[in-house]
């Protein structure tokens, strides 16, 4: 393809994928289908992003919502102290599991394991995360909560992309069976002339 005099080289090829460059092969067909395939991007480039916006901002709320699900603080006091342990453990500085008291949500007294720093005294007050059971489990993630939305953005946006790919092979399907049925009866009208009935 040449391009225009005066026009740059990017134009001459934007105008030829829209259908706009006067070709005269150029069937309306072809028009149609360079503008639905131009349509269909300016959709996915606007409506994905607000759709997988929207999809993540609705599965944060969600989460957030969920905070009766997720783990609720309480205070417990220890009822031993936390002895450091030995060896390589002790380079690690994980938690010593010993005996505390706490109040749970419902108001009632409880006794059991909480994680502990090592070399805490007994009587010390340390925040323990409890699940919906009363059982003590691990503090809340919120990066658990960013990546959940994150990946729904990202999973809208590619099944947008994805919807849309198939609407337009939907599209290119139909126009080629337009395409070939207009060639069929040119060929009825124009096959006889050039063929040869005498035997």
């Amino acid at each position: 393809m040449r391009a225009v005099p005066g026009r740059p080289r990017w134009k001459a090829r934007l105008a030829s994928a829209l259908g706009l460059d006067g070709n005269p092969l150029r069937r309306a067909s072809d028009r149609a289908e360079a503008w639905i395939r131009a349509g269909l991007l300016v959709v996915l480039l606007t409506v994905g992003p607000m759709a997988a916006l929207a999809a993540g901002q609705w599965t944060a709320h969600a989460g957030a919502a969920e905070g009766s699900v997720q783990p609720r603080a309480v205070r417990a006091v220890l009822l031993q102290p936390a002895a450091a342990p030995g060896g390589p453990a002790a380079a690690l500085r994980a938690p010593v599991w010993v005996r505390a008291r706490w109040e749970s949500p419902g108001g009632s007294a409880r006794t059991g394991e909480v994680p502990a720093p090592a070399g805490a005294a007994a009587g010390t007050v340390v925040t323990v995360w409890l699940n919906a059971a009363g059982q003590v489990t691990g503090p809340p993630q919120p990066a658990d909560l960013v990546f959940a939305a994150a990946l729904t953005a990202v999973v809208t946006l590619a099944g947008t992309a994805l919807a849309l790919l198939i609407v337009l092979r939907l599209i290119q399907c139909f126009l080629n069976w337009q395409r070939l049925a207009a060639w069929e009866a040119a060929w009825r009208a124009t096959g006889p002339r050039w063929t040869d009935h005498r035997s």
